[in-house]
């Protein structure tokens, strides 16, 4: 079996890394002479988890009923659960590469944990608990990274104002996941090679301000801008050393999940539900209160919203929740209702947004899962939107989670680089394409249900 490496910058967006840094990024510069580049469409919706996966999966969120980070337990207004591998039902690039008699060393990639048998090696993602839990497959292989980086580094707690220890764990965090995965690289058999690197998404919901002179809060810091800049020398830095080590005859593709931008705030979805009659309440909120706090009055609720990047919109349906009080017959009239309204919600001085609205089954050929009853991206995900309420405005400018400079975008990037691939081409992708692309090479079948295409190179 041939041999590929997928090396992932987490939220890393095309216009940054192919323009504004790449003079800071020699290593980048010069793969890029030599590959098929672009901005990479992420799913919808573009959020972390399902994006991951449905790069290693090539399913998209709605074959694999992942929509977000939390998901609502069926029949249950507030319960929530968080995915983890177990839900993870479609096989990875992993499983099909493994199954086919290849190795496979896999470090980073969310959500893996816990941690599932594989044909080799696999450190499980930032979703994992703590590194008390057991975070590898084999579970020994813990006691060989604590030999080799020392505390190995998970995640990082990015909402906070305390810059100076974010940059300092960011900066560690991502030379010790560097450093193993050039060991394993050196030191272990594969066939494929994976890793997932979350900093640079930590890195801009933390700094974006202070490097985008175009931010609406931009905050004049040399030693932040600097700091910014310096982790993506030092990204670089790592992937010329990851690529001094390439095997021949590998394919080799670095690739975001989505991309970031501008976080403009806060939109409080469920105080806009509320007046306009939609959500009702038995109890008045007296301070910002989250949702899964508030005192809902469900039969007399015909909406209500979970926030995030998106809006999560569910339509309490009689029959299908326990005190629904849509009938069967007027769902799909007042859901029409609902999208229209959602589509002229404006900015705080009423500025006409740019909001996007989906019903599910028009943008997946196949729901499963928990799905919303209709998606809603606020200006074109330039606003978040808060679940919350009894804040004094539908309108925030700090995360209701913390401090939060940027926000999730579309596009994310992607960079090919074939055995003898000599000529430098750019081309938009999907997010999609990667899993085909790989197996491709690999020389295993593309199974029928992937809906991407393989990238040319």
């Amino acid at each position: 079996m041939k041999k590929a490496v997928l090396l992932g910058w987490d939220g890393v967006p095309p216009t940054l890394v192919f323009e504004e840094l790449i003079d800071r990024m020699p290593n980048l510069r010069k793969l890029l002479q030599s590959s098929t580049y672009g901005p990479l469409r992420s799913t919808n919706p573009p959020i972390t988890v399902p994006a991951w996966m449905s790069m290693m999966t090539g399913c998209d969120p709605g074959q694999l009923g992942i929509y977000g980070f939390r998901h609502r337990t069926p029949g249950d207004y507030k319960e929530i659960w968080i995915p983890d591998s177990t839900q993870i039902l479609a096989p990875k690039i992993w499983d099909m590469t493994g199954e086919a008699g290849g190795k496979v060393i896999v470090i980073g990639v969310p959500p893996t944990y816990p941690p599932s048998e594989v044909n080799g090696l696999l450190v499980s993602g930032f979703l994992t608990p703590d590194i008390d839990s057991p975070y590898t497959y084999p579970e020994r292989l813990a006691k060989t990274i604590k030999q080799l980086v020392g505390e190995y580094k998970l995640d990082v707690f990015y909402r906070t104002e305390d810059k100076d220890t974010l940059g300092a764990e960011l900066l560690e965090m991502t030379e010790k996941r560097h450093e193993i995965a050039k060991h394993f690289m050196q030191n272990e058999e594969w066939n494929l090679f994976v890793m997932m690197e979350v900093g640079p998404d930590r890195l801009h919901h933390g700094f974006w301000r202070y490097y985008d002179t175009t931010h609406s809060r931009y905050i004049v810091s040399e030693k932040y801008r600097s700091l910014f800049i310096q982790y993506y020398e030092m990204l670089d830095r790592h992937l010329g050393e990851l690529m001094e080590i390439l095997p021949d005859e590998c394919l080799f593709i670095l690739a975001s999940d989505h991309g970031a931008k501008e976080r403009e705030g806060a939109f409080c979805i469920n105080q806009w539900l509320r007046e306009h009659g939609l959500l009702t309440l038995r109890t008045e909120p007296t301070s910002p209160t989250s949702f899964e706090d508030l005192d809902v009055d469900w039969k007399h609720t015909k909406a209500w919203a979970w926030g995030g990047y998106y809006a999560r919109i569910f339509i309490n349906l009689e029959g299908y929740e326990r005190e629904g009080c849509i009938s069967p017959d007027e769902y799909e009239s007042f859901r029409d209702m609902l999208a229209e309204m959602l589509r002229e919600i404006t900015g705080p001085n009423g500025e006409k947004w740019a909001n996007i609205v989906h019903k599910p089954e028009d943008i997946y050929q196949e729901c499963n899962g928990e799905y919303p009853d209709l998606m809603l991206y606020l200006d074109d995900l330039h606003w978040r939107a808060s679940g919350g309420m009894g804040y004094d405005s539908l309108y925030f400018y700090e995360s209701d989670n913390g401090p939060d400079d940027a926000i999730h975008d579309w596009n994310g990037i992607y960079v090919i680089h074939g055995p003898n691939h000599t000529h430098s081409r750019r081309d938009n992708q999907n997010i999609l394409d990667i899993a085909p692309t790989i197996l491709k090479h690999l020389g295993l079948k593309v199974p029928s249900y992937m809906k991407g295409k393989t990238i040319r190179s």
